[in-house]
């Protein structure tokens, strides 16, 4: 019964994305009329959830199955656009046996997936083995990672709907600069896109009151905006803002290789304490100096990749990069002295890293020294 309930919700997918669309415009098309007044958007999310296995097998118990169900349930079938199971284990046993039993952990979840009525289509795995251990204790390595990537109504809270328009100019000449604008709904979502070479963004509906734009280009440091509550309200459909960046030269760069994250995390690992005290140190000898703070991630080009990916990778690099930024405020540093930035995955040092250490210098933190001219 729960088989043929979710294949008929997947074979609908199509057709509620359909809808989907053809709800979307029409707001669009009634918000320009001024007939509705609230925005609707549909927008891509992601939840974990994971599946623990005893000491050395790869069997999933009933109850495991039954809370996967509930999971896909409170997702709801149709909105799931895309499945990602990661098999892992502990560190016993050799790497080459540890590969086998993460694939056979994979390929479990997955078959229970299947069971349920998921469509093979729409998952995809990968086996880690004992390459990305989470915990001390080895019970919560011993995982299957379900990672979903699903459409949610996001309904914006303002009311009436309120859109947002960035431009970027050189600070001195007042000429259009092209960068990269970061829309951040105060840890809840982020948005990128760029302003291209007419230094004006596209038109983007506001989903929130806190909202802290960055904006960030080559040579240039960055700028950082957190939109005022009292513009929110005003009697005004779209808010314009001009960012002026100034330019600047690299005088000098610096690699923390042991400045580690935990995985899918910009939590900084205690391990990394040293390393933050020698870039604290940087900071405090060089008094007049900015820098630019570049955070890289680990995520080899044989992996799948898809606009969805590349946008959490995006998101989670920048987040990390902030860490380090908001790590060097409360230890006194100014924060007109620092920028930073997320690389995602374009700078590797290892495309095809053959182990953690090369994966944690994948994950590396950069920092550039900053001159302004």
């Amino acid at each position: 019964m729960v088989g043929t309930f979710f294949a008929f919700y997947f074979y609908i997918r199509h057709l509620n994305r359909t809808i989907h669309i053809y709800r979307y415009l029409t707001t669009l098309i009634l918000c320009c009329f001024s007939i509705i007044s609230f925005s609707q958007l549909y927008s891509l999310t992601s939840a974990d959830y994971f599946i623990y296995f005893e000491s050395d097998s790869y069997e999933i118990s009933k109850n495991q199955q039954k809370l996967l169900t509930d999971k896909i349930l409170v997702i709801g079938g149709t909105n799931i656009k895309e499945i990602y199971v990661e098999g892992h284990t502990d560190s016993f046993a050799s790497a080459e046996h540890n590969l086998v039993l993460a694939a056979n952990r994979a390929n479990s979840t997955v078959a229970v997936l299947e069971q349920i009525g998921v469509p093979s289509k729409f998952i995809k795995t990968e086996n880690f083995g004992e390459s990305q251990l989470i915990s001390e204790e080895h019970k919560n390595n011993r995982r299957a990672k379900v990672f979903f990537v699903y459409e949610t109504d996001k309904k914006s809270i303002l009311n009436p709907p309120k859109f947002i328009v960035i431009k970027t100019i050189d600070k001195k000449t007042k000429k259009p600069v092209k960068a990269s604008i970061g829309f951040d709904y105060m840890d809840k979502e982020m948005r990128f896109i760029s302003t291209g070479l007419s230094g004006v963004s596209a038109t983007f509906d506001m989903l929130g009151e806190d909202l802290i734009v960055s904006a960030s280009a080559r040579n240039y440091l960055s700028e950082y905006l957190v939109v005022p509550t009292e513009d929110i309200y005003k009697p005004i459909d779209t808010l314009v803002y001009t960012l002026e960046l100034r330019k600047v030269k690299i005088t000098g760069k610096f690699t923390f290789n042991n400045i580690f994250f935990f995985t899918d995390s910009d939590e900084i690992r205690p391990e990394s304490e040293p390393e933050l005290h020698k870039l604290l140190a940087v900071m405090k000898r060089n008094e007049t100096a900015y820098i630019e703070i570049q955070g890289h991630m680990n995520y080899p080009i044989d992996r799948p990749m898809n606009s969805v990916q590349n946008r959490y990778n995006m998101e989670l690099s920048f987040k990390r990069a902030k860490a380090i930024n908001d790590y060097l405020i409360v230890s006194g540093i100014d924060q007109k002295r620092l920028t930073y930035k997320g690389m995602s995955n374009t700078r590797m040092k290892y495309k095809l890293p053959a182990s953690r250490a090369q994966e944690d210098q994948n994950k590396r933190v950069e920092i550039y020294t900053l001159k302004e001219i």
